[in-house]
């Protein structure tokens, strides 16, 4: 064994506890995309189309959805341009997920018929990645479109409105060691 081959059976051996650990932390995903993933091994033919054709109408709902908060942003008198752009970005990933899954979709009904098993999972997988990222880009166009604006990086505080005139604050403790009453001699090096 040559030391590069070396090197990368050491980088293996150093990586194994880490992916472990990574295989762990994804089958306890909670967004629910490794659920969805396993169901693949288990799930019959007309579970598969069913669960296709209900993910692609959520994702279809999930586009109008999106459209709607759109409409109703624009249709504001002081619509904020942030919260637009925020929108149409989220519209259109969502829209080229839509397309992803009927496309996955159609492949998967072909898949079934013609018998190949390995490839209407892997259009299966496709819907359900497909599926979840809708949920979260959903999740965030709503956030878009809130009434609440957050400003990334800015807090500002007023603090008259803050501060009253009648908050008492103690007087600090100060020790006569605290203070020093002579100024520091000047170095010998100036």
């Amino acid at each position: 064994m040559n030391a590069f081959s070396g090197r990368i059976a050491l980088a293996f051996a150093a990586l194994a506890p880490l992916l472990v650990v990574m295989g762990d932390s994804v089958a306890q995903d909670p967004t629910g995309v490794s659920s969805s993933l396993e169901q693949t091994a288990s799930t019959s033919p007309e579970e598969k189309l069913a669960y296709a054709a209900s993910s692609v109408q959520e994702i279809k709902d999930a586009v109008k959805i999106i459209e709607k908060l759109l409409e109703q942003t624009q249709a504001k008198k002081d619509s904020d341009a942030d919260a637009v752009q925020c929108l149409v970005n989220r519209l259109t990933s969502v829209r080229a997920l839509l397309q992803v899954a009927e496309g996955a979709e159609t492949s998967l009904k072909e898949a079934l018929n013609s018998g190949e098993e390995e490839r209407a999972n892997h259009e299966f997988r496709k819907i359900a990645v497909a599926r979840t990222k809708t949920r979260v880009l959903l999740a965030e166009a709503q956030r878009c479109a809130s009434d609440t604006k957050l400003e990334s990086g800015r807090t500002t505080i007023d603090w008259d409105t803050v501060l009253q005139d009648d908050d008492d604050f103690p007087e600090p403790e100060i020790d006569d060691l605290d203070l020093d009453p002579q100024p520091p001699s000047v170095t010998p090096f100036m």
